[in-house]
């Protein structure tokens, strides 16, 4: 689409945004008049309009926390690009202008300016603001008590005393507001902040008042310079804190700092202005010189507002830094939130889209971690070939990309719940008939990939996921396609390296773990009987430490039938997992699908179902958060 027709677009949709929403119908059809292009295009914008307004996610970042005015143009057409460019974080006007200066609805809505976004800027400035009162109440104790005990001075006269302890109830309230739970907006914490700089400042220069007032009448004009200095010191102090704490541009860290070192001077000046007799010492020269005594503080002040400048720049800087951050945590549309799991192949995030807010599960190599060409072709298998499967008890992926840094990710379906590995770990083996409610799902997934051709290979209870998806519990997840190959392609093989043994040593089959590279679907059916092993006892068929030992286990030792750990297990089940687990191939079941309706035979096949998988879970949630998604 051209900017020429963007600019048309834009136009039409400010004019019809001022409308009530029942005129805007009429109004569209006829100033579009035959073109239902766009028409169409400007109601699109209207509706995206609509539902960001709901969401509160096309909110500009100045006006968080406030209504926006949703009638006029925005951003304001009177000057769209102003001379200077627009502020760091200001992302209205930075994103909804295209290149020809024309309103950009697409780039605006792409902004992604969202409420949650919104939200996590207000509480990483509320953490930082925080710690700032703590230091101040700290430093004014502590020059208080130094004053009053250690030197024992009584020149902090009442009002003096007062002022201090006013200012310190004062932070304490500020301490107590940005710790309780009491909603502040953006706009309110910069209220916050700069009243509290405001303060701590206003009693800096009162008591600096105060104090060279004092001394210089009693005509102690040392330590009327002392106090000079301290005032000059206090305010470093504030000049460093302000810009290291608060994230902010230069720009308004500078319209802070500049006025703060400028202010002992100021200070000074009014002194000898309104009392000139007390300060007179001011203008008297040294003992062999005839410079004023003013003057030994030009180099104070030298020093102050250089800080001021270095504290400025200081807080772009800073400020910077927190981009890159944010931008490292920035993958396409998706944006890290924390990481829930990790494993040979990669690192998995939870993430959140930033349109759609919503949430996903990304899975990455880092450039440094995937320097191995053969794992990175390993990963970018691993997508192309579970992308090509839709059945629902496989692992969805939305999404593949590689970042300019070299992190190859794919974004794949969040699974709220637990995989099978972490479920007998924290409640022990399960009920039989949980198990082949579990195990018939994963049969299911299995099918499809056969008939596809691909072998999983790595088929083990991390890999399958008990998850709550769609109002439904206990839904069965097959993930992690890392090894798969393409039955008719031994060749495959060749990308874990010749010799190497790829999978899982506790749950792989006999031929997996001989090197065999002729693998077919039986060798997945042996694993899935390893994985019904461990559900139904709490342990693998071989729980030897050792991998080595557990693949030659595997090749050679025979199987101890699960009902010796468990007395429960019932015989005709038990009879289907010790089939799975047989050594010769073609003793097994020969497919997903028969292994599936040998399950489905069992007699305990129907006493687990939706309704007692719900009960279990609001059980469990009751008692323990479950965990997210791991590799």
């Amino acid at each position: 689409m051209t900017p020429e027709r963007w600019c048309q677009i834009g136009d039409l949709f400010d004019a019809v945004a001022r409308l009530e929403p029942a005129q805007r119908e009429a109004w569209l059809q006829c100033a579009c008049g035959e073109d239902e292009d766009l028409r169409a295009e400007v109601s699109h914008l209207l509706t995206q309009d609509e539902r960001a307004d709901g969401d509160g996610f096309l909110t500009p970042p100045e006006s968080a926390g406030g209504s926006p005015d949703w009638t006029g143009t925005w951003p304001p057409r009177d000057d769209p690009r102003p001379s200077g460019g627009p502020e760091p974080g200001d992302h209205a006007a930075a994103l909804s202008i295209d290149d020809t200066g024309c309103f950009c609805p697409k780039a605006a809505i792409a902004a992604g300016t969202g409420s949650k976004q919104s939200s996590e800027t207000v509480l990483v400035v509320r953490k930082r603001l925080l710690e700032l009162p703590i230091i101040y109440i700290l430093i004014l104790t502590m020059t208080l008590f130094w004053t009053h005990v250690v030197l024992g001075d009584d020149a902090l006269t009442i009002p003096v005393v007062s002022m201090n302890a006013i200012v310190i109830v004062a932070l304490g309230g500020i301490i107590a507001l940005l710790s309780s739970r009491w909603p502040v907006s953006l706009n309110g914490l910069k209220l916050v902040e700069l009243g509290m700089i405001g303060l701590v400042a206003s009693l800096s220069t009162f008591v600096q008042y105060r104090l060279m007032l004092m001394y210089s009448l009693r005509n102690d004009r040392m330590m009327a310079q002392l106090t000079m200095k301290n005032g000059v010191l206090f305010t470093s102090i504030l000049i460093l804190t302000y810009g290291l704490y608060i994230p902010k541009s230069w720009r308004r860290a500078a319209l802070v700092v500049g006025p703060l070192a400028l202010l002992p001077f100021v200070t000074l000046e009014v002194l000898a202005l309104r009392h000139p007799e007390a300060m007179g010492w001011l203008g008297l020269g040294w003992r062999q010189s005839d410079t004023p005594r003013v003057l030994l503080y030009t180099f104070d002040a030298m020093m102050l507002l250089i800080l001021a400048a270095v504290s400025a720049f200081g807080a772009r800087t800073i400020f910077m830094l927190r981009l890159q951050v944010a931008e490292a945590r920035q993958l396409g549309q998706y944006h890290l939130r924390r990481k829930i799991g990790g494993g040979g192949m990669g690192e998995v995030y939870l993430a959140e889209h930033q349109l759609l807010k919503r949430p996903c599960a990304i899975k990455l190599i880092r450039a440094g971690n995937g320097a191995d060409p053969r794992a990175l072709e390993r990963f970018e298998r691993e997508v192309r070939l579970t992308a090509t499967l839709s059945h629902p008890n496989t692992v969805e992926i939305y999404d593949y990309g590689r970042t300019e840094d070299g992190t190859y990710y794919y974004v794949m379906e969040y699974l709220p719940g637990l995989n099978l590995a972490e479920l007998v770990k924290r409640h022990g083996p399960l009920p039989p008939s949980r198990v082949v409610y579990l195990l018939r799902q994963v049969c299911q997934a299995l099918r499809e990939a056969h008939a596809a051709g691909l072998i999983h290979r790595d088929v083990k209870p991390s890999n399958i996921f008990a998850a709550r998806r769609g109002g439904m519990d206990d839904v069965a997840k097959l993930l992690d396609f890392g090894l798969v190959r393409p039955s008719t392609s031994p060749s495959a093989a060749d990308l874990s390296g010749e010799g190497l043994v790829l999978g899982t040593p506790l749950f792989m089959s006999p031929e997996q773990a001989r090197g065999g590279r002729e693998l077919d679907e039986r060798s997945d059916i042996y694993s899935l009987g390893a994985v019904a092993y461990y559900l139904l006892t709490g342990r693998p068929p071989f729980d030897e430490v050792d991998g080595m030992e557990a693949m030659i286990a595997h090749a050679r030792d025979p199987v101890i039938p699960p009902s010796q750990f468990q007395a429960a297990i019932p015989e005709d089940l038990e009879h289907v997992v010790l089939r799975c687990l047989a050594k010769d191939p073609s003793s097994r079941f020969p497919d997903a699908n028969q292994l599936d309706q040998a399950l489905g035979e069992c007699a305990c096949a129907a006493e687990w179902d939706l309704s007692r998988a719900a009960r279990w879970w609001r059980s469990a949630s009751r008692s323990r958060a479950m965990s997210p998604i791991a590799l």
